[in-house]
């Protein structure tokens, strides 16, 4: 999918809100081409499951996390984490530019510690963000074992190992199991 593809799939009406990040700031950063050309065309600013993109608390610069925390005993590999957003939890989402721009969840209370892979790649993200935001639209809140196990088969056509390799989606797909007992 190509970017405005993204943009253009996910503004549904005037309520759904849209970040457009600095090119001039990707441009400091490390990771690729492709992501940058991807991410400057925006991101919506929240999705589903309690995700936000954007720089408002970064003073709008793209940040790594260890240029942003200056922690003293930081792992150098923080290095190649770059903020795009984060959860409901304050964990930041990142681009991790030393695994090809594999897109992260890091635990903020725990040295940065990575809690989950969320994506292989930007695009993997936007498309899972466009199948689960499609899902909760569907459904209205309640939901059939049926329709989380067709929801896991159109995660398996965007990755056939996303439960290993994206395994945030899979603990996702577990939580609405979880809410169904």
């Amino acid at each position: 999918m190509k970017p405005i593809e993204f943009k253009e799939k996910w503004i549904q009406d005037k309520s759904d809100r849209w970040v457009n990040f600095d090119s001039n700031e990707l441009g400091k950063s490390d990771i690729n081409e492709s992501t940058k050309e991807f991410i400057s065309n925006g991101f919506p600013e929240d999705a589903a499951p309690y995700l936000g993109f954007g720089w408002r608390s970064y003073d709008w610069k793209f940040y790594n996390i260890f240029d942003y925390y200056e922690y003293d005993d930081l792992d150098p590999i923080t290095k190649s984490y770059w903020i795009l957003g984060s959860d409901n939890s304050g964990n930041p989402i990142c681009i991790d530019s030393s695994t090809d721009d594999r897109i992260l969840l890091l635990d903020h209370e725990q040295d940065f510690e990575v809690i989950e892979v969320m994506n292989k790649n930007v695009e993997g993200l936007a498309n899972s963000l466009l199948l689960y935001r499609d899902f909760i639209e569907s459904v209205n809140s309640e939901f059939t074992e049926n329709q989380i196990i067709e929801l896991e088969e159109k995660f398996k056509l965007l990755n056939s190992n996303y439960y290993i390799e994206c395994s945030f989606w899979d603990t996702e797909i577990e939580n609405l199991r979880a809410e169904m007992v």
